[in-house]
């Protein structure tokens, strides 16, 4: 690696990047490396495939890597200021000759200590235990030595978590003595939506200098579980924690053997040998070791110097007390962060059906009637009493909404007061959660009849009774914390729709007869009744993240628009960036098609969208695409509702059997099994890639589903995104309704958005979402075609919520013929171009003339916006010019691999560092393969179709 690195420097950092940055990459370093130093919050948008991760990942690893330096350098000159005065105080002896014969006893003394220490021994400072016992800081207690067989047997043992609990408050105490004076480095803490974009940002990490960092990932057991047994239930997380009690005598070996997960890894950082890994990597590892991957990744958390997790970890408060998580002055990098909204939402919100309630009510009442914990559980046994007493007393105020659903809402206030009649008070809830942690104790202190303590095991509540009672009291905390501060923040809403269970009964038969009596299932409608406590204010949740770290840092390709996170989250975001794209337009066809085939007006509102001429036409434009544009095409719609309807249609039609001859047609399924999903989308990358006398694939799907989120159609996997209309939320929603009222109401006192303004924005951030499937990295090429007539007709409404990328590229079609044909040539020219460059694109990136360093003029096209009270050294009129100064942004080794290295595969990217050493003997071989071109070797013909940097 080390002939491709270039070196940057940037605001005092030093930055090791893999190949040569993009302007935008430089932009996106400079904002990053600048909200670090200066602790201040960053919102910055990238497109995907402009290589985010990576700006992400050098940037702010390099300047943690600066601290650790500083703090280096900061312990040495401290210790050799100690020595030089303390060696100033000693007076001249006449023993100097004799030290030299004191050392050598010395080195043979620690060669037997090392001999010791193989053997498993400990050694103590007898000179520092000495000191501090005379400090008082240090406190030795004598005992005598118990003999084995008086010992009492322990669950527990020492080498692995077991003794979690006395292990932390040991090591709690150690990092207080060894952090003593010494400056506080932050973790970071890197956040995104799913596994699978970890799994490609460890990818990333892998390709850069930092590789070697100490890290971890958090999962849940349903990722990382490695138990023969557990790993193969469907509630993973009870029946590891039934194994973990070993009720049944016998505990879970894995767990008891942690410590071996952990040691390799710290042996591999020793040794130096240590690479970014992902989760598979610790599971397989796990595997083999007979150790569980689950606890070894949160013990390897207390080490790491950046953690990567699911942005939910860091959200819930629940999540983060029980994954042990602690943010106070740490950096958090958060990932594809459109939705950060609705997740900070979310993870402040709580549901539960009165069943749930009831039972868990049940369950207390039965540890009541044992009398096991009687104070604690009659406490909680009132709680849920008191909640399924008032959901029956106002289940008469119900009101329809729809088709069999009902409902009532109350504001935070309301259900405040009602709180308050039922005893749950601001004085009575702190004892209220004394109670549920009591409760929640598995062993307690019980006294013999010999006078002795011991614990004992208490029987406890079920992982699914503790899960509602922990939800609730939650939600609790949140409306009436700091004298009910988050009350207006809520709505309380209890609904009741209806559903249809199977039951199967048993026919009573003949009572002489031995045989097996037959089943008969029955099938009937229940009403099911459920309480919801919906934050409207994501800032309720985001709050308790922003005022204890150092900086936060929000990332996405499709942050557009930006106006409302500010607002939302409560959180100033003083430095903001949207960041140009890396290809060049001639790489991309962005249109709006307002007009079908037949010159039927295409608006896909709701009334519209219904009409049986709507869907024709929208099918017969579909198919046109189909034929013109090869290999794989996205279509998405706003909602699995329309999605539906018009499959029926076309199938109704015989559209859908013209499809099916063009391409293998793929519908995205609403809900289902995940391994399902992966089946699917591997039908649609094996049609694409085998064809099989079809030209790829079609793939329909729907905005904010499984397919628009997270997922890479690289290449020919999506060489045009189609999306129908525009994907506002469900105005019937009652959510979404209370959510837009919400925002009316407090949009003036709390700068929030005006509730249409929200609801336009949370529209175009779901287009933008789907349309960043297409064009993954600089290589790729792909039409974007947006189907609906409101966008030529309004652009500076329906435009202006698009990236920036898309804004700078569209044009109106107003005649489809127009467009078609348009789409046409762009189609015909770059699958030329594709074919003719697998050849000559090995050679232009061989030669150095080719490689051109990133101009001023392209870097000022990244936006960099600065707060006009962020404090700023020079103003922000100078940020940019100032970052792209010698001596601020300072690129060593120019002449190296452009960042289309990017798309080449391993093998390829070794013969390009190794021709960059010497540009004589890179022309030379490409002069010897450009003779013989059939000779090429493999790793050549799939330059292009290397993994792309997002």
């Amino acid at each position: 690696m080390a002939s491709t690195v270039s070196e940057y420097t940037i605001g005092g950092v030093k930055i090791l990047f893999p190949c040569k940055a993009y302007p935008s990459q430089l932009a996106m370093m400079n904002a990053i490396v600048k909200g670090l130093n200066s602790q201040q919050h960053c919102l910055l948008e990238s497109p995907t495939g402009s290589g985010k991760s990576l700006a992400l990942l050098c940037s702010a690893l390099s300047w943690q890597r600066s601290l650790y330096e500083e703090t280096t350098k900061i312990t040495l000159s401290s210790k050799l200021s100690a020595k030089k005065q303390a060696s100033s105080h000693e007076g001249e002896n006449d023993f100097k000759a004799d030290r030299k014969r004191i050392r050598s006893l010395e080195t043979e003394e620690q060669a037997r200590k090392r001999n010791r220490l193989a053997q498993g021994a400990q050694f103590v400072d007898a000179s520092e235990v000495y000191q501090q016992q005379r400090n008082g800081e240090l406190t030795v207690c004598s005992k005598k030595p118990v003999p084995s067989s008086l010992k009492m047997p322990s669950s527990s043992c020492t080498r692995c978590s077991c003794s979690a609990e006395e292990n932390a408050k040991a090591g709690a105490e150690v990092k207080k003595t060894e952090n003593a004076g010494k400056p506080f480095v932050p973790k970071i803490f890197f956040g995104t939506r799913t596994h699978k974009q970890i799994a490609q940002i460890t990818r990333e990490l892998r390709r850069t200098a930092y590789s070697s960092t100490r890290m971890t990932i958090l999962s849940s057991r349903d990722h990382s579980c490695v138990h023969p047994t557990v790993s193969g239930c469907s509630n993973k997380n009870e029946k590891c924690v039934e194994l973990l009690e070993a009720k049944d005598g016998t505990s879970c070996s894995y767990y008891h053997g942690v410590y071996k997960l952990s040691e390799h890894h710290n042996l591999q950082v020793a040794r130096k040998k240590s690479q970014a890994w992902d989760i598979e990597d610790l599971v397989s590892l796990g595997k083999k070791l007979r150790s569980c991957a689950y606890f070894a990744a949160r013990e390897l958390m207390g080490e790491a110097e950046v953690v990567f997790c699911p942005y939910n970890y860091l959200l819930d408060s629940q999540i983060r007390e029980s994954m042990e998580i602690n943010l106070k002055g740490q950096v958090v990098i958060l990932d594809e962060a459109h939705n950060i909204e609705d997740c900070a939402r979310e993870s402040a919100s709580y549901s539960v059906t009165e069943a749930q309630l009831r039972s868990a009510r049940e369950e207390l009442d039965a540890l009541v009637n044992c009398n096991i914990r009687r104070k604690d559980h009659e406490s909680l046994r009132a709680v849920c009493c008191s909640l399924t007493n008032w959901l029956r007393e106002t289940s008469g105020q119900l009101v329809e909404r729809g088709y069999e659903t009902s409902s009532k809402v109350w504001s935070g206030q309301q259900m405040v007061a009602f709180l308050h009649s039922m005893g749950i008070t601001n004085a009575t809830f702190p004892i209220l959660q004394k109670h549920l942690a009591a409760a929640l104790e598995k062993e307690e202190k019980m006294t013999l009849f010999h006078g002795k303590e011991e614990l004992v095991s208490v029987p406890v509540i079920s992982p699914s009774a503790q899960f509602t009672l922990k939800g609730l009291f939650m939600v609790l905390s949140y409306l009436l914390k700091e004298n009910h501060r988050y009350a207006d923040d809520y709505r309380v809403a209890l609904q009741q729709t209806f559903v249809w269970r199977h039951e199967s009964t048993v026919d009573p038969g003949d009572a002489s007869s031995r045989l097996a009596v037959a089943k008969r299932k029955t099938r009937h409608k229940t009403a099911v009744q459920t309480l919801s406590f919906w934050c409207l204010n994501p800032a309720v949740a985001f709050s308790d993240v922003s005022d204890n770290v150092r900086s936060i840092v929000l990332t996405s390709g499709t942050l557009s628009p930006m106006d409302s996170f500010s607002s939302e989250l409560g959180v100033k975001f003083s430095i903001q960036l949207e960041a140009n794209h890396v290809i060049r337009d001639s790489q991309v066809w962005v249109g709006t098609v307002g007009v079908g085939p037949k010159g039927r007006s295409l608006c896909a509102t709701f009334q519209q969208a219904e009409t049986f001429e709507f869907q024709d036409e929208v099918g017969a434009l579909l198919l046109s695409v189909c034929q013109t544009v090869g290999q794989g095409v996205l279509c998405f719609l706003p909602s699995y509702k329309m999605l539906d309807k018009v499959k029926d249609r076309w199938l109704h039609t015989g559209l859908w059997e013209k499809l099916e001859l063009i391409k293998t047609v793929i519908v995205e399924p609403k809900g289902g099994d995940k391994a399902d999903f992966d089946d699917l989308l591997q039908i649609y990358y094996d049609a694409i890639k085998c064809k099989e006398g079809k030209d790829g694939a079609l793939l329909l799907a729907v905005c904010r589903g499984k397919v628009s989120e997270g997922l890479d159609f690289s290449d020919d996997n999506a060489r045009a995104v189609v999306t129908i209309g525009i994907p506002f939320p469900n105005v019937k929603d009652l959510q979404v309704e209370l959510k837009r009222k919400y925002n009316d109401q407090h949009s003036k006192a709390r700068g929030l958005l005006p509730g249409s303004q929200w609801y336009e924005i949370q529209a175009y951030r779901a287009l933008n979402q789907a349309l960043g499937r297409c064009i993954r990295h600089r290589s790729d090429w792909g039409a974007l075609i947006l189907v609906d007539d409101r966008f030529r007709r309004n652009p500076s409404k329906y435009i202006a919520g698009l990236s920036k990328w898309i804004r700078q590229q569209i044009q109106h079609h107003e005649h489809f013929e127009r467009a078609l044909g348009s789409l046409d040539t762009f189609t015909k020219k770059n699958q030329k171009g594709a074919n003719s460059s697998l050849q000559g694109s090995a050679e232009s990136l061989f030669t150095p003339s080719s490689l051109t360093d990133p101009s001023t003029s392209s870097f000022l096209e990244a936006t960099l916006h600065l707060s006009p009270d962020a404090p700023v050294e020079r103003g922000a009129r100078n940020l940019v010019p100032e970052t792209l100064s010698a001596v601020d942004v300072n690129m060593i080794n120019p002449a190296m691999s452009s960042q289309s290295c990017k798309n080449d595969c391993p093998s390829y990217q070794t013969v390009n560092q190794e021709n960059l050493t010497d540009s004589k003997s890179s022309s030379s071989t490409v002069g010897k393969e450009r003779g013989k071109p059939k000779g090429l070797p493999r790793t050549f013909l799939l330059a292009d179709k290397g993994p792309p940097q997002e």
